[in-house]
Order: C-alpha cells, then structure tokens, then sequence
C-alpha cells in the first residue's frame, strides 16, 4: 500500500532535490523516497530486509535530464 505525504521545501533544498534526482535519473518524488528510506534504515528505525524496493525495478521508469 502507498501513502501519499506533503513535503514544503525551502527553495535552496528543493533546487538540491532536483539535482540529485536529475544526476541520478530520477524523479524528484523518487528520490525523495530513496532519501528517506536509506535514512530510516541507516537510522535502524527500517530494516533494508522490510523494503526490498531499495533498489531499483526493472519496470522502473526513469526520466533523463534535458540539462
């Protein structure tokens, strides 16, 4: 199941996230994910076991830069 959650960034932080999304062919909303995942797990409140999506899926759509 998928929960949808409303992140406000400060522009400076927001500019940061596109970026990395875009060096890593992500979606902002992707890689925002990513981010608070790894976090979770780094902080042992997630196990990477409980989250097999850590990687990427093959069917995962990623999106290139136009930069």
């Amino acid at each position: 199941m998928l929960n949808r959650l409303k992140i406000l960034l400060e522009q400076p932080e927001y500019s940061a996230l596109i970026h990395l999304a875009e060096q890593e062919l992500r979606t902002p909303a992707d890689q925002a994910r990513l981010i608070i995942r790894l976090d979770l797990i780094q902080r042992g409140i997630l196990s990477a076991a409980d989250c097999p999506c850590t990687q990427p899926q093959e069917n995962d759509v990623r999106h290139e830069s136009s930069c």
